[in-house]
């Protein structure tokens, strides 16, 4: 035992092993700017930002903010590499970035070598931020933001601190965008490859290196042994702890549990959450098993209407409305999840986080009380209203990996108020293709998971990023209040956020259903964490330098 920065007396961290774990999903796809941050866990052990949350202040340490699916509050930022930023004015930010930080040298990588380990510099941060909002195909930040709201220009100071400038009033976005968005890459590296979709061609300055990819099978990391970065609890302790990382790219939930139950999987990450069933089956056999239990506010179960075509029924309100009070969510929750979910007033979560945003639903209106209260004879009544007395047909897409028999449980209710519904379900790579947000061509509905993982998100409301189609000035009208305040002034977004969440509730733009409980799971001899699955505003994967594995405790439990 040892005393750590906090005054904690805890195990000693040790150096060594290989962390097998489960991640978000194949990404197939390794260029930070192409790829999103949740699905790029891959991005978070190669390549880094230039703040991220602080992890002494996660549930590892104070416990301040939760770690879950969420980007967190900016209150709990510290510097990465950047070792610290000023904001002097409302359209400046000033990094100062940290001194003696290298990129990884892998003398088995030609895209390595072209870098030879030097040191990243202001340059390379102008270059990274500059072409985060180039027009690169499957460009992923750029879509998501207005053109007012990208930098003006981006300018190397010195080698070690950038400026950049504004459009007055927009510096917050700015911050979130290029501090905590935007993952520094060598210059070099695109030059010779430009955009960096295959695994080769992965250099950052991240405490791991990409060795190795195998699509839809593995992806295989080693330790980057020149990385920077110390352990905040023992700061003589120079990170990564682990020898390397595997992932496994499994979809079937019987090998995930069987992996985890004979010891070949170290931790399950992110949306690959394991149900109430399989956590009490583990603990049965398994009563060492560590988990974390997590309301799955990101895999909600949803229906989500597209809103571009007048002729379609449900572009009527009450039509959408009516759908909604055709299910009964409460034996949903009973039959369906045993009980072990929450009908939540999506779309916010009742995270500690976020507490000053959530309103529960029986403080919502009452019309959205209605929406949520199973009443199948007002439902018909009010489809016969909106001219639909016989009801209509409904296709709603899906992809394999979603929970098709709930939809299923959808389409009994929706028949007992006379609307047909029609599953179509697709191979996930057609599915995602379909729902892409600047570019979205499901025809009439799709069913999926809501995943608005922060508050001061509006993808799902206003275009180019609504895979709805959906096109609200009010959502414009939030979405331009948030986008001014939500770092340096994040109070002033709170009331606003609310009455808007209230306001999306009532448009019944989406059906959702309760969100279960879930269980994140890791195996006894993985310490150092406590369940997190993202540290930052968008960083997943990041989290994994902290934690060490136990190889003498694996042993003696026999595996």
């Amino acid at each position: 035992m040892a005393q750590d920065s906090l005054g904690r007396m805890v195990e000693k961290p040790r150096y060594g092993g290989t962390l097998t774990l489960l991640p978000y999903r194949d990404q197939g796809n390794f260029d930070p700017v192409t790829v999103s941050p949740m699905t790029n866990v891959a991005g978070g052990l190669t390549h880094e930002d230039l703040a991220e949350a602080d992890w002494a202040r996660g549930p590892s340490g104070t416990g301040e903010y939760s770690a879950i699916f969420s980007m967190q509050p900016f209150t709990f930022h510290t510097g990465l590499l950047a070792e610290s930023w000023e904001i002097p004015d409302d359209q400046t930010i000033i990094f100062h970035i940290r001194k003696g930080v290298h990129f990884a040298l892998d003398p088995n990588s030609e895209a390595s070598r072209l870098v030879g380990g030097r040191e990243m510099t202001a340059d390379d941060v102008v270059f990274s931020i500059n072409r985060r909002f180039e027009d690169i195909p499957g460009s992923h930040a750029r879509p998501r933001l207005q053109p007012y709201e990208w930098p003006v220009s981006v300018t190397a100071l010195d080698k070690y601190t950038v400026e950049i400038k504004t459009t007055p009033g927009y510096v917050d976005v700015n911050m979130s965008v290029t501090g905590d968005w935007t993952k520094i890459t060598a210059f070099e590296v695109v030059k010779k490859y430009g955009v960096l979709r295959e695994w080769n061609t992965s250099v950052g300055t991240g405490p791991f290196m990409l060795v190795d990819y195998v699509p839809g099978s593995s992806a295989t990391f080693v330790k980057n042994p020149n990385y920077w970065a110390a352990d905040p609890f023992f700061p003589e302790n120079k990170l990564p702890y682990l020898d390397g990382v595997k992932f496994l790219y499994l979809k079937d939930m019987s090998t995930i549990i069987a992996g985890a139950r004979t010891g070949k999987l170290d931790l399950t990450y992110a949306t690959n959450l394991i149900s109430r069933d399989d956590m009490l089956s583990l603990k049965n056999s398994r009563p060492e098993m560590k988990f974390r239990e997590i309301l799955n506010f990101s895999g909600i179960p949803t229906l989500f209407f597209m809103m571009n075509n007048p002729e379609l029924p449900w572009y009527d309100q009450k039509v959408r409305q009516a759908l909604g009070m055709a299910i009964d969510r409460e034996a949903v929750k009973s039959d369906y999840y045993a009980g072990s979910a929450e009908i939540l007033a999506a779309p916010t979560y009742p995270a500690p986080d976020w507490a000053s945003m959530y309103t529960p639903l029986n403080e919502l209106p009452q019309s959205v009380q209605d929406y949520y209260t199973y009443q199948p004879e007002k439902a018909r009544k009010m489809l016969a209203e909106a001219g639909y007395p016989n009801g209509f047909t409904i296709q709603v897409d899906t992809s394999v990996l979603y929970d098709v028999d709930l939809l299923s449980v959808v389409k009994f209710y929706w028949e007992q108020v006379g609307v047909n519904l029609e599953i179509k379900v697709h191979e996930d790579k057609v599915f995602t293709s379909m729902t892409a947000e600047t570019g979205a061509t499901v025809p009439q509905a799709y069913w999926s998971r809501y995943g608005n993982w922060t508050p001061y998100s509006f993808h799902y409301w206003t275009q180019p990023d609504s895979a709805q189609l959906i096109e609200d000035e009010e959502a414009f009208r939030v979405r331009e209040i948030v986008m001014k305040d939500f770092i340096l002034n994040e109070p002033a977004i709170w009331s606003p956020l609310k009455e808007f969440h209230s306001y999306v509730m009532e448009k019944a733009w989406q059906v959702w259903l309760p969100a279960p409980y879930q269980y994140q799971l890791w195996q006894p001899w993985v310490k150092g964490y406590s369940g997190e699955t993202v540290t930052g505003r968008s960083d997943y994967g990041n989290f994994i330098k902290h934690v060490w594995y136990d190889q003498a405790l694996k042993k003696s439990l026999g595996y």
